[in-house]
């Protein structure tokens, strides 16, 4: 266990906020009690009023060193991502991996050989319940006979185990009758990349002929509302799209009423935006547009998430990468990143950690890699130490905003603006709610 003391002060159009993320502790003080505390945290002599005003932000342990996540000692993954498929069915104009035609598709020894080891995990580690995922650089479904190989095989691990199988997936939506009954019976929770307004999706993430596929995925969502699956959205948003994301948010509150979540990102410029010439949406136009939208949903069952605010998590890293993330790619990679993803990829030299043995039927890691994920924290990012949502966003994703490069030369990005205005957001809110 590690502590450290954290305290921000942090202001809106009300005025000064401490803020002590870490024992999930705010309070608005006026600039009076903001030069008290200043006095109090220099080791200066109070004056009784002085006293007072520190004694009562104390009952909010405000200055009460807080506990900080630490790395597990053992790697024992009870969670496995597997990606069946590195081929598409659709050419996304902003897709990070560029998936197109099938080129490789995960063997059945190695994704059998990944259940097993987190099974075995969580048998070990007294769990009651395992997790095998689906997602990838390509579309999960297009290798739907090793989709249903991998959930039948999950299921028998549970059984033998006594343990339960939980299943989820990522996936863009393009599926048959065949293959959402075979969601609808199999899987726990389902995330699909879908863009709302038809037009933003025919546009946005074409067939490859270059036809719309809103049709296509507007079914898929609707069998998953009607059939009373959990699902979420995931809707990527451009310079193009961005001016849209109230419509979009409104628009699938009202059509697909039991979908739980939305999760909307701004597009990333990097793999087919470099030849489509799409581009990231401006940082104030998306959070004006976010908070906006977020707004007309207040009291509705949808609810907005976006990745870097996530002010009820204290973390230390963005994602699992570096707390063993086990992810499985489509040749038998283990990556601790999703984005991260072919050989080629330069950064694969850092997060590519494993890989499956079909000789031995085994997985084989090199500890010497995963240590050094292990430094891929936001302890490390000096960059991050004055900001407040060091301990939520901790340091935002590090294979797009470090590659290769060390957590000392985190630079930070644009995102970081996003980060602290919606985080902000939610702080202000359960201050509200705290005074109800």
């Amino acid at each position: 266990m590690k502590t450290v003391s954290d305290l921000f002060v942090l202001r809106d159009e009300q005025g000064p906020i401490l803020y002590a993320p870490l024992n999930v502790a705010a309070a608005r003080v006026n600039e009076s009690g903001l030069a008290a505390v200043a006095k109090y945290l220099r080791g200066e002599t109070l004056s009784p009023d002085e006293s007072d005003v520190i004694g009562m932000l104390a009952q909010y342990k405000l200055f009460e060193p807080g506990v900080i996540p630490v790395n597990p000692e053992r790697f024992m993954p009870v969670h496995v991502t597997l990606f069946p498929t590195d081929g598409c069915n659709l050419r996304c104009r902003y897709c990070y991996a560029g998936a197109e035609k099938i080129r490789h598709k995960m063997s059945v020894a190695a994704g059998r050989a990944a259940i097993d080891l987190v099974a075995e995990n969580a048998r070990e580690v007294g769990r009651d319940n395992f997790l095998v995922g689906f997602h990838g650089n390509g579309e999960p479904f297009c290798a739907y006979d090793r989709i249903r190989e991998f959930c039948e095989y999950t299921q028998f691990r549970a059984e033998i185990t006594g343990i339960r199988g939980n299943i989820n997936t990522a996936t863009n939506g393009v599926l048959n009758d065949e293959q959402i009954d075979f969601c609808l019976a199999f899987f726990s929770n389902i995330n699909v990349s879908f863009d709302g307004l038809p037009e933003l999706q025919n546009r946005q993430r074409p067939f490859p002929d270059g036809s719309g596929s809103f049709d296509a995925v507007d079914h898929t969502l609707k069998r998953f509302d009607e059939g009373g699956l959990s699902f979420g959205i995931r809707a990527t948003l451009t310079t193009d799209s961005v001016d849209a994301l109230e419509d979009v948010a409104m628009f699938i509150s009202e059509r697909y009423p039991h979908c739980s979540q939305l999760h909307l990102e701004p597009a990333w410029e990097c793999g087919r935006c470099l030849t489509t010439g799409e581009h990231t949406p401006d940082v104030d136009v998306f959070i004006r547009k976010y908070l906006s939208a977020q707004d007309k949903l207040e009291g509705k069952y949808l609810k907005l998430v976006y990745s870097g605010a996530r002010q009820d998590l204290i973390i230390n890293s963005f994602c699992s990468v570096c707390r063993g993330s086990f992810t499985v790619t489509s040749e038998g990679y283990v990556t601790a990143c999703y984005e991260v993803c072919e050989k080629s990829d330069p950064r694969s030299e850092r997060y590519f950690y494993g890989s499956f043995d079909e000789n031995a039927g085994c997985y084989v890691f090199d500890q010497q890699k995963m240590d050094a994920l292990g430094r891929l924290n936001v302890e490390n990012m000096d960059n991050c130490r004055d900001c407040f949502c060091r301990w939520h966003c901790a340091g935002d994703c590090s294979a797009k905003l470090l590659g290769m490069k060390e957590p000392e030369e985190h630079e930070g990005s644009a995102r970081c603006l996003i980060n602290r205005a919606l985080t902000l957001r939610q702080l202000q809110k359960r201050m509200r709610e705290r005074e109800e």
